[in-house]
């Protein structure tokens, strides 16, 4: 039986051999007025338990050693390093019940970074897949090459604000060639008649436009296709069109043909054929078109088969003298029979409009 010795004068309670075991109804009370409850072995003290203005001091005795949690088995689940860290074995760390996954390397490379919460939530709806913005991390590899549409996207930074832009914008902005605007073939009217109106062609997007007209052909032989302007919301028809035309054929190098008295429409070709390979082709070309101070001269080229059957060309400029305008349309008519269903009329038309930048 061992042996409990009080030892009062060094404030001591003595076993002589075994364990000691207090075993009370209540609860044990350590109370140390101190401020200190010191954990020793065999004289040298381990733990120290210290009451810091209530906040509770856990601190090793033995310098260069840990504090170690372990489960029941023996598996160490964390540990106080005497460098001051605290380390969590790996997958053994979660927040809320949830498993944190991300190694310490990954979770590094957050080290440093200022995004606001703002930020980062951002990324909360990207959709992007990691090719896509592999993209962006530059490289030598190069994609297959493709056909650029006007569709076809470009992203760029507007002002600051990143933005995806169709190719069209671009062609526009850095000049340097002719833009396709439009192209449509238009239905032939048999008064003669043809309105081109596409809003593209006068918003003044472009500073020079070329309209290609291809394969007319009147219903009628011997007929001039005429051109009249729209200014204000309707066609000009009064008599204060004013031009200068040239007239060629295989027969003779000039059939010359000049006209600057006030009429009711621009020539632009005239004495056209309707028979079968006889139709013309050709081109008007304009600038500014939302001017409002200046008038708008329209150049004109024509080559087609005339009504006799032979090669003809013709050139000149026009322009209506009563508005500088805004131009906001092109009308196509035939002088000859215009107005009457039965002649002068007008074939389907192929029309391609087309814009310059300076």
């Amino acid at each position: 039986m061992a042996n409990i010795e009080l030892d009062g004068p060094n404030k001591k309670i003595k076993v002589d051999s075994g364990d000691l075991t207090l075993d009370v109804p209540g609860d044990i009370i350590l109370d140390a007025d101190g401020g200190d409850v010191v954990v020793a072995d065999g004289g040298t003290n381990i733990l120290k338990v210290t009451n810091s203005s209530s906040d509770v001091v856990l601190q090793p005795q033995v310098d260069a050693k840990d504090i170690i949690f372990k489960q029941y088995d023996g598996t160490t689940v964390a540990t106080v390093e005497d460098n001051g860290t605290f380390n969590v074995p790996a997958n053994k760390l979660a927040i809320g019940g949830t498993a944190v996954t991300s190694t310490a390397a990954e979770l590094n490379i957050m080290d440093g970074v200022t995004s606001t919460a703002s930020e980062l939530n951002i990324l909360d709806g990207v959709t992007a897949t990691a090719s896509e913005l592999n993209l962006l991390d530059g490289g030598t590899s190069v994609g297959s090459s493709i056909t650029l549409a006007d569709a076809d996207g470009f992203v760029v930074n507007d002002g600051g604000t990143m933005k995806t832009i169709p190719a069209s914008d671009v062609s526009a902005y850095a000049g340097g060639g002719w833009t396709k605007e439009f192209e449509s073939t238009l239905t032939g009217d048999t008064n003669g008649t043809m309105d081109i109106t596409t809003t593209a062609l006068f918003d003044g997007t472009y500073d020079y436009h070329c309209i290609k007209i291809l394969r007319c052909t009147p219903e009628q032989d011997d007929q001039s296709l005429c051109v009249r302007l729209k200014f204000g919301g309707s066609f000009a028809t009064d008599a204060y069109y004013r031009y200068h035309m040239k007239l060629y054929d295989e027969n003779s190098d000039s059939k010359g043909q000049s006209r600057s008295t006030n009429r009711s429409s621009i020539d632009a070709c005239s004495g056209m054929g309707d028979a079968t390979g006889e139709s013309a082709n050709g081109v008007l070309y304009y600038a500014s078109p939302d001017e409002t101070t200046l008038l708008k001269p329209l150049y004109m080229r024509f080559d087609y088969v005339n009504s006799a059957g032979r090669i003809a060309e013709s050139s000149g400029v026009g322009y209506y003298a009563n508005s500088n305008g805004a131009l906001q349309g092109i009308r196509l008519i035939m002088l000859s029979g215009n107005g009457s269903s039965s002649g002068g009329g007008l074939g389907d038309i192929t029309v391609a409009g087309y814009g310059l930048k300076k």
